[in-house]
């Protein structure tokens, strides 16, 4: 799912950018630890095969359940109580299903047989029941409140309901609906499947470094963070070549893909497929762009930071003109701590422990190995990365007890949790389903309250200045994450308009938006190809607006958890447990006052940014 990608990639990037490397005498599951962090799927899942396919075929009977309301969709209070009875029912069993398929995948690659058995469902599901959204166009305002009133357990749904129907005037025909469930498939998934075949092929330039031969393409990352300059540009050089050798297959693909997708958002009276995805996540273009300007308003602190880094490495390299594969080795005087998987787990335990005894108690079952919730030692054919499916656990291809890998940790775990409160809750999965900047929100803001505790805690002053250190590239690294989102607005645009056909369509554009942002587009030309490195455009299409919107709220937490810890913690999980009761901007509104619209979003936040930002130059710790 979306929120996996995301938050591994936020995490690479910031522990990449501290730098660390692994010592030889850590290890991370001593004593044979390692027995204790794997999965009990026949647990928490089915003790065998016949049970996995019980629930196979409870989701198509529930499937066909749901298809015996065709044509009576809002005929009655009760009937529509029955309907969104079975929906919930459904989606409990799609996400078990799903889940499942995901763990089974991750733990072993080769082992697709249940993330198959779910597609299919799924697709099934999709195609079968595409009625309801078309038949609820037929529910007014007033037949829906006079139902509330004569059904109360109705009511658990009104939300539901309601968001359903906000989309009736953009749906199309029920043949229609039903035609472009059936192709979706075969309309965008070869778009990604071909800039992946291609990138894959795709022969970057050997760099020899420590006797040994490493693939540009593989370890950019590692490459431009050795310590041997040489080394950094000859991994860079190589990796650009290879981008621009692979331009034209991801300009191609991409290009038809974000056409595919705004034919089918004209057609449902949307400019763009953009404009669509704001509209299901209850935002609007208006407050997107207000946030992208505030962004770029207050870019100069973003810039300082990179010229900071630059004179970093000046007087580490004795260098007068230092690139973009100068900046990523951090300075002197920084030490990582690190944790084993135990430490680990009783770390996130004691930095959470301020939002209260409810979330502890399922945090605390989550993370007790004894409940074969985790599984995070490496091994072959692992899935890379690092996620969590609603409730039931958290996977991670390799625990190495990095700060990175707790802080994995901490934000898989806001994921699990958020879903078991609002199950206990609510009573449902279809209550835990709401816009991804909101859920990934929860998930950030555990990584705040793992860096204050680790900052009061630590004794060594190394180790603060590390955690100081990624706190801050975590913040900085909002200005890179608005930088992608608006550029992939423009592309939407631009595709629209005709004006992008081609990879030098979006070099234009990615170098128009990258200078709005970022010193180094100004005067590296080879960044014009920046986008091709970022795999989201083509498999979770318009999420990025996502990542920068959950960055924002994460650090608005943070910001009014430290002016009242106690009274924001309440208010906050009573927030986090109520489930999608209403949109996502009026719960924000109503349990935090936050504005998503507010023209001084920022405000505070970039005030905090800019503090730690001065602690981190005069090398203060907090």
């Amino acid at each position: 799912m979306p929120h996996n990608l995301l938050h591994f990639s936020l995490i690479a990037a910031l522990l990449f950018c501290l730098g660390f490397a692994k010592t030889q005498a850590f290890e991370p599951f001593p004593e044979g630890q390692d027995k204790l962090f794997h999965f009990n799927l026949e647990k928490n899942f089915y003790k065998d095969d016949a049970a996995h396919k019980a629930d196979v075929e409870k989701a198509r009977a529930i499937i066909t359940e749901i298809e015996k309301h065709k044509g009576k969709v809002g005929s009655s209070a009760k009937e529509l109580n029955e309907l969104f009875t079975l929906i919930s029912d459904y989606t409990d069993v799609f996400y078990r299903l799903y889940a499942f398929g995901e763990f089974r995948e991750a733990i072993n690659t080769k082992d697709r047989g249940p993330i198959e058995k779910f597609i299919e469902v799924s697709a099934e599901g999709q195609s079968k029941t595409a009625f309801v959204k078309v038949e609820l166009k037929n529910l007014t305002e007033e037949k829906l409140s006079a139902f509330l009133k004569e059904e109360p357990s109705l009511k658990r749904f009104e939300y539901a309901i309601r968001d359903t129907t906000r989309m009736s005037p953009h749906l199309l025909s029920q043949e229609k609906e039903e035609l472009l469930a059936k192709l979706r498939p075969a309309r965008f998934e070869w778009q990604e499947a071909i800039f992946q075949l291609a990138f894959d092929r795709t022969q970057f330039g050997k760099v020899e470094t420590g006797g040994k031969s490493y693939d540009a393409g593989t370890n950019y990352e590692a490459l431009i963070r050795n310590p041997d300059r040489k080394v950094r540009k000859a991994g860079y050089d190589e990796y650009v070549k290879g981008l621009r050798a692979v331009s034209d297959v991801a300009g191609f693909s991409l290009v038809r893909l974000m056409r595919a997708a705004n034919e089918e958002s004209k057609m449902r009276g949307f400019d763009t497929s953009f404009d669509e995805s704001l509209f299901n996540e209850y935002l609007t273009r208006g407050a997107v762009e207000n946030i992208f300007s505030q962004l770029r308003a207050a870019s100069a602190v973003y810039n300082d930071y990179q010229r900071y880094k630059m004179d970093v490495a000046k007087l580490r390299d004795k260098i007068t003109d230092p690139n973009l594969y100068d900046i990523e080795l951090p300075p002197t005087g920084v030490e990582e701590p690190k944790f084993t998987a135990m430490e680990a787990v009783d770390t996130v335990k004691k930095a959470l422990a301020p939002l209260g005894p409810k979330y502890g108690a399922e945090l605390s079952a989550l993370l007790d190995p004894a409940n074969g919730r985790l599984d995070i030692v490496g091994g072959p054919f692992r899935r890379q990365g690092a996620f969590c499916e609603a409730g039931f656990g958290f996977f991670q291809d390799n625990f190495q007890g990095f700060l990175g890998d707790v802080s994995t940790l901490a934000h898989e775990s806001g994921h699990a949790i958020h879903h078991r409160l609002v199950l206990l809750n609510r009573g449902g999965e279809m209550f835990s389903q709401g816009p991804p900047y909101l859920t990934e929100s929860f998930s950030m803001f555990n990584e705040y309250l793992l860096k204050d505790y680790l900052l009061k805690t630590l004794k060594d002053e190394k180790q603060k200045r590390a955690i100081l250190l990624d706190q801050l590239n975590e913040q900085m690294y909002l200005w890179e994450l608005g930088r992608r989102a608006e550029f992939e607005m423009a592309a939407y645009d631009g595709v629209a308009k005709g004006e992008i056909t081609n990879a030098d369509g979006f070099n234009k554009v990615c170098s128009q938006v990258g200078k709005k942002y970022d010193i180094f587009f100004g005067t590296n030309q080879d960044l014009e190809c920046w986008w091709i490195r970022k795999h989201h455009y083509w498999s979770v299409p318009t999420y990025y607006k996502n990542y920068v919107v959950a960055q924002i709220l994460a650090m608005k937490y943070f910001e009014l958890y430290k002016k009242d810890p106690e009274g924001f913690s309440k208010k906050y999980i009573a927030m986090v447990e109520c489930g999608l009761d209403r949109d996502s901007l009026s719960l924000l509104k109503d349990f935090l006052g936050i504005d998503l619209n507010d023209p001084n979003l920022l405000g505070d936040t970039l005030k905090m940014v800019r503090e730690n930002f001065e602690l981190e130059k005069t090398g203060k710790k907090k």
